[in-house]
């Protein structure tokens, strides 16, 4: 029988270091995945820390697939039957959409019924990291484009109407 210390196992361990399709996952990947906070995986570093190896060990590109999980770049098949109104006009049936596209048209509309599916569908977490993108963008450029006509914009993203309407209805999901 052959024994070592943790230290030894994860500094010469194949299975630990590398996994058979790429590296081990990171905190923020995890955190990602999951829909866990940074916060509590920090804990489970310190506090659980056979749960955090483990997690720590999965590629992450097989455990996305083994939990049916998605990032906000992948393409999906999307069903607009499970929204109010199809945004994505070209056709009434299923489609090919990118998760970011979905997430972020949705949450221009701002009904409450749609932000609700997104949560559920896509995490609360990437529905929050969409709109902090979106916003982030467009104060970064200092205006909104819309047909021949810019609309500046002034302040801080995080001090706009909209953006806390929407990420209060998001919190709420």
């Amino acid at each position: 029988m052959l024994y070592c210390n943790k230290l030894t196992f994860r500094r010469y361990s194949p299975i630990i270091m590398k996994t058979k399709k790429g590296t081990t996952m990171t905190q923020q990947q995890i955190s990602k995945l999951l829909d866990v906070p940074d916060r509590t995986l920090r804990d489970w570093k310190k506090s659980r820390q056979r749960l955090y190896t483990l997690l720590e060990s999965l590629e992450y590109d097989e455990a996305k697939e083994k939990i049916n999980a998605v990032d906000v770049d992948d393409v999906i098949v999307f069903d607009p039957r499970a929204y109010s109104h199809n945004l994505f006009w070209q056709t009434n049936k299923q489609s090919e959409q990118k998760v970011y596209s979905i997430i972020s048209n949705y949450l221009s509309t701002m009904n409450e019924h749609d932000i609700k599916t997104l949560c559920n569908q896509f995490g609360k977490n990437m529905v929050k990291s969409v709109l902090l993108n979106k916003y982030k963008n467009m104060y970064r450029k200092g205006y909104i484009s819309t047909n021949g006509m810019d609309i500046p914009l002034e302040g801080i993203y995080n001090q706009n109407e909209m953006y806390k309407q929407l990420l209060g209805m998001i919190n709420d999901c």
